[in-house]
């Protein structure tokens, strides 16, 4: 959600950054014969590429910590232990983060699993060393 919103704050400051630059070509092609009014609007325009050019560089580092960081949380593997009530058994399972919605969760072998009501869910993180 967030690398929508600076994607967008991103395409309307190079938009505006564009538009302006236009504007300065047109008053320099204008104005050439002053030659001190054309000189005075290039050297304020000097800051324009490189913070157009930073902030591309940080909206395109930023989604891409955000997307790493996203994948990292999905791939986390859980302990699912499903007790059931009637009989006292239970099973356990690993999942990944990404693959379980509530009483319904896919194992990392692929076997999807649906959870009755009456049975009795806990969920472990696992330690990174224990897989």
């Amino acid at each position: 959600m967030i690398f929508k919103v600076l994607l967008t704050l991103a395409i309307l400051i190079a938009v505006y950054i564009w538009f302006r630059t236009k504007n300065g070509q047109r008053l320099y092609s204008a104005n050439s014969n002053n030659s001190r009014l054309a000189s005075d609007g290039k050297a304020s325009n000097k800051w324009i590429k490189p913070f157009s050019y930073s902030m591309a560089g940080l909206v395109i580092a930023a989604g891409m910590l955000i997307y790493y960081l996203s994948w990292q949380e999905d791939h986390t593997q859980y302990q699912v232990t499903i007790t059931n009530p009637q009989t006292g058994t239970s099973e356990t399972f690993i999942a990944l983060k990404k693959d379980m919605r509530g009483r319904l969760f896919i194992t990392q072998s692929g076997r999807e699993i649906r959870v009755s009501d009456l049975e009795r869910i806990e969920v472990k993180k696992l330690a990174a060393d224990d897989h």
